[in-house]
């Protein structure tokens, strides 16, 4: 992979992160649709894989890519964990979801962290809520793409910089 190739993929990379991030922002802020504790989990693995596409723009060295693509794969797969977990929590019948928490600054506040814990990262009733669908996908399915985008883009630039580490050692 040329260093052309590699900038303007980790670019694109870096724009639609960054633009899933502002767009989970919007729906909060705008439209008024409060993120449960299992869409801030995706929120988190979203803002990191901004932080490590930004890094992978400003890369020298190609050791150092394959690094942040190993990095990308594994907070891809926690994104998608947490997305494809909302969306099982989605699929239940109402009878069968989980009790509804307090909102999360009442239960940092007055609640034990392991129910805090508990709450980020197996979700409560309220992730089992379906309040928005585009094209018949809920938001959870929508980011479980993303995340497998992720996932499948970071083992390719992986495979990319092993394939020529051998052949070219920067990417200057």
């Amino acid at each position: 992979m040329t260093k052309f190739i590699y900038k303007r993929w980790e670019l694109f990379l870096f724009l639609l992160s960054l633009t899933l991030l502002a767009s989970s922002f919007y729906f909060q802020y705008v439209e008024g649709l409060e993120p449960c504790p299992l869409c801030l989990m995706q929120r988190l693995c979203t803002f990191l894989l901004v932080v490590v596409t930004f890094l992978g723009l400003t890369l020298r060295y190609l050791k150092a890519s394959k690094f942040l693509a190993i990095m990308q794969v594994v907070i891809a797969f926690a994104g998608l964990f947490f997305a494809s977990r909302q969306l099982w929590l989605q699929s239940l019948p109402s009878d069968q979801t989980p009790a509804c928490m307090p909102e999360l600054d009442v239960l940092i506040r007055y609640f034990p962290w392991s129910d805090v814990l508990h709450a980020l990262f197996w979700g409560a009733g309220d992730c089992a809520e379906v309040s928005w669908k585009w094209l018949g996908l809920t938001m959870p399915g929508w980011t479980a793409l993303y995340f497998l985008f992720m996932v499948v883009s970071g083992a390719w630039i992986f495979w990319q910089s092993r394939v020529q580490d051998k052949s070219l050692s920067t990417l200057v």
